[in-house]
């Protein structure tokens, strides 16, 4: 067989300039193409990466914020219990203290109202009491009720014990008026030597300036006061075991 070497050429070269032609035109084109999408591909691909990466960081921000949030409303809520706690207890304490401050009040109006109650009892007691001792003198002994009373005072002068005579004449020995003799009625001259006479004999009396005065507060009553010292008689003191009685 015989080999047509200008055709096998020509063939040769056409293969060439077609291989040519298509490196050219077709292939480098795609490949430039390709590779240029492969770089956009990449860019993209790396542009989402960083978003991703991004959008992660903004999410790990938007827990710790919701975090700090979270903790911050527990903080507020515990103090806002406390807060409340804090204002029930105070509350609670005020009106303790308002109910104790108005028991106090209303006690003290009751132990007011009683003490009145007995003073105004006693004083009418002690009136009446002082209207029966004085017709039942006059009526069964015939002696008038004050000349009884200055009896009994006289006695009691004369039988004072030592400790009342030593605190009587250290009161006398302090007092600028001397002795005072404090009685709800008017004495007689006989009546006030006699007590003279009982406190010469008690050595109380020796020529000491002596007040005789009226008090018709005492009520059928009569005392010795020197400085802040007495020796009282009266119908008030025979009512004190009355008044321990009717008292709550």
């Amino acid at each position: 067989m015989l080999i047509d070497w200008f055709t096998l050429i020509a063939q040769l070269i056409n293969f060439l300039i077609l291989v040519f032609l298509l490196d050219r035109f077709l292939y480098r084109p795609i490949v430039q193409t390709i590779r240029a999408r492969q770089e956009q591909i990449d860019h993209h691909w790396q542009q989402a990466k960083e978003e991703q990466k991004a959008a992660e960081a903004q999410v790990f921000l938007y827990k710790e914020k919701q975090e700090n949030l979270e903790q911050k409303r527990q903080e507020i809520i515990t103090q806002a219990q406390k807060e409340g706690e804090k204002q029930y207890h105070n509350l609670l304490q005020q009106a303790r203290q308002e109910v104790e401050q108005k028991q106090t009040t209303w006690e003290e109006a009751i132990a007011q109202q009683q003490e009145q109650f007995f003073e105004n009892l006693e004083e009418k007691l002690t009136k009446q009491l002082y209207q029966i001792a004085r017709r039942a003198f006059q009526e069964i002994a015939d002696v008038q009720l004050e000349e009884q009373a200055i009896r009994t005072f006289v006695h009691r002068l004369e039988n004072l014990d030592k400790q009342e005579q030593q605190s009587l004449a250290q009161c006398l020995q302090k007092s600028n008026n001397g002795l005072i003799i404090r009685s709800s009625f008017e004495l007689t001259q006989g009546s006030s030597d006699k007590i003279l006479d009982a406190l010469h004999k008690q050595k109380i009396y020796e020529g000491n300036t002596v007040q005789f005065t009226t008090a018709p507060e005492l009520i059928c009553g009569i005392e010795l006061q020197a400085s802040d010292y007495k020796i009282p008689w009266n119908l008030k003191s025979y009512l004190l075991s009355l008044e321990k009685h009717f008292q709550i």
